[in-house]
C-alpha cells in the first residue's frame, strides 16, 4: 500500500482515507478513463482499475468495442480516478464522501491530475467524475428539471452525453461497478465507449469493390506490358 504524499496534508481524507493510488498515464494517450475512487484491490496493488471494476471495464466493455481494444493494445489508454485514496463509507453505505467533504477532497486531488493530451477523449464513469468536471452544468440542469417538476436525470439519463472542452471530448458512461451490480447496463456502457471511439477514431478511406478490381486489373496490364 502506497502512503499519501505531502500534498494530501490539507485533504479531509488525509487520515480517514486508505492508501494512495496514482493515475496510470499512457505515454501516447488517446483515451482517458476516469473513475470515482480506488477500491481495496487498487489500494493493495497501487494501480487504478485492477479490481472487479477493472475486470468489467476490460472484459465486458473494452473488448466489445474493436477500436477501443486497439487503443488498449497500443497502450493509448490512461487509467485515472477522481479521488486517489479509498474513502470510508458515507451515510448511504457508499465509499465516497458527500457534501463539503466531497468538494474539498475532490479539489485536493486535482493537483495530481496529469494534463490531458490534446485531442484525447475522456470517458467519465459515474456521477462523481461527471460532476467533478461539469458540476456547474449538471447543477443547472438538475435545478431546471426540478423547477419543471421533472425527475432529475441521474447517471442513466446522461449516458452517452458529449461535452467539448479545451480541445478534448468528454463522454458520460455508467461506472463499471454499477454495471457489475446491474448487468443489464452492459449494452449502455458499450454504447458509451462506441461514442468515445467515434470521437477519436477516424475511419480509413475505403475503395468500392468494383473500383478496386479495376485498379488491380490496370496494374496487371501495366506489368504485362
Amino acid at each position: 500500500m502506497l502512503t499519501k504524499p505531502d500534498g494530501c496534508a490539507l485533504c479531509p481524507l488525509k487520515d480517514r482515507g486508505q492508501g494512495f493510488v496514482p493515475d496510470k498515464i499512457a505515454k501516447n494517450e488517446r483515451v482517458r478513463f476516469v473513475g470515482e475512487a480506488p477500491g481495496k484491490n487498487e489500494i493493495q496493488q497501487g494501480e487504478p482499475f485492477v479490481g472487479k471494476s477493472g475486470f468489467v471495464l476490460d472484459q465486458w466493455l473494452v473488448k466489445s468495442v474493436t477500436q477501443m481494444r486497439i487503443h488498449q493494445e497500443r497502450g493509448e489508454i490512461s487509467l485515472c480516478n477522481t479521488l486517489r485514496c479509498l474513502p470510508p463509507e458515507n451515510a448511504q453505505g457508499r465509499a465516497y464522501p458527500s457534501g463539503t467533504e466531497r468538494m474539498a477532497a475532490e479539489a485536493a486531488c486535482r493537483q495530481y491530475d496529469a494534463p490531458i493530451a490534446p485531442g484525447s477523449t475522456v470517458v467519465l464513469f459515474g456521477d462523481s467524475p461527471q460532476r467533478c468536471f461539469f458540476r456547474a452544468e449538471l447543477d443547472r440542469e438538475d435545478a431546471t428539471d426540478r423547477s419543471l417538476g421533472r425527475d432529475v436525470k441521474g447517471v442513466t439519463g446522461r449516458i452517452g452525453r458529449v461535452y467539448e472542452r479545451g480541445g478534448s471530448r468528454f463522454i458520460f458512461a455508467p461506472h463499471p461497478a454499477y454495471i457489475l451490480r446491474q448487468p443489464m447496463m452492459i449494452s449502455h456502457g458499450v454504447e458509451a465507449l462506441k461514442i468515445a471511439v467515434g470521437a477519436t477514431y477516424v475511419e480509413p478511406q475505403t475503395v468500392p469493390w468494383q473500383e478496386a478490381v479495376q485498379e488491380l486489373m490496370m496494374q496487371c496490364v501495366e506489368v504485362i506490358a
